[in-house]
């Protein structure tokens, strides 16, 4: 059966109180004890109460001693604890800071409607402007001037790099062109050059022999010696 949800407010009637303190206390203590059942861990139950001079402890007051004893030597228990004084402070601090944030936000909206206004032609000259909206309007103008020339620096930049590298590129295809060009005109010109050798060498062994011979001997028709045959 679910448990009804409990009204958290001050008890007034004193007998009340004590009764209800009394069951929460002894429902505390119960869970305490059922945590360190079921997980194996170390933990106590300190409870001062109003007006007692002694606090409910569980499960004794020595046991409790030393495991406050071994809390308190955690090496990272001061970073990650806090009272409840520092724990406001830090809540001041944050909502101050998202109040302030909400106030640039809607200063910076209230002065971008007076410009569209000033473009629109529904306030000519600025007029019933205040010394503060003029200021306001001052530090947003300047800001998307700075962003502007901060754009305009960036897209120059990238367009030089753009450019160069294009360029690079382009020597680099230029040079690979050349290579290649090169190395055809030596394959057609060594294609030529086997075109102008003699297809078949074997066949003309014999007019080579013949001119040779005729060159020697052909000019003596009475000569006697051996034969020569150039092979």
């Amino acid at each position: 059966m679910a448990r009804k949800k409990v009204n958290l407010q001050w008890i007034i009637n004193n007998t009340t109180q004590h009764a209800t303190c009394k069951r929460c206390y002894k429902t505390l203590m119960k869970k305490t004890s059922d945590l360190v059942t079921l997980y194996g861990g170390e933990a106590c139950v300190v409870i001062y109460g109003e007006g007692k001079t002694q606090p409910e402890v569980w499960p004794s007051a020595l046991e409790a001693k030393e495991i406050l004893k071994k809390f308190k030597a955690m090496p990272e228990l001061g970073e990650k604890t806090q009272n409840q004084k520092d724990f406001l402070n830090s809540r001041i601090s944050m909502l101050r800071d998202q109040v302030c944030k909400s106030d640039c936000e809607n200063q910076e909206r209230e002065t971008l409607s007076l410009i569209l206004e000033r473009m629109d032609g529904r306030r000519p000259d600025l007029a019933n402007t205040t010394v503060e909206e003029l200021n306001n309007l001052k530090w947003i103008v300047d800001g998307k001037m700075m962003k502007a020339k901060e754009r305009l620096q960036h897209v120059a930049g990238q367009g030089a790099l753009l450019e160069h590298q294009t360029s690079l590129k382009s020597l680099m295809e230029a040079s690979y062109t050349n290579i290649e060009m090169q190395m055809l005109a030596e394959l057609e010109e060594l294609q030529t050059l086997s075109q102008d050798w003699p297809p078949n060498p074997s066949a003309n062994e014999g007019e080579l022999s013949a001119v040779v011979h005729s060159a020697l001997g052909g000019s003596s028709s009475n000569y006697a010696g051996p034969s020569v045959e150039l092979i």
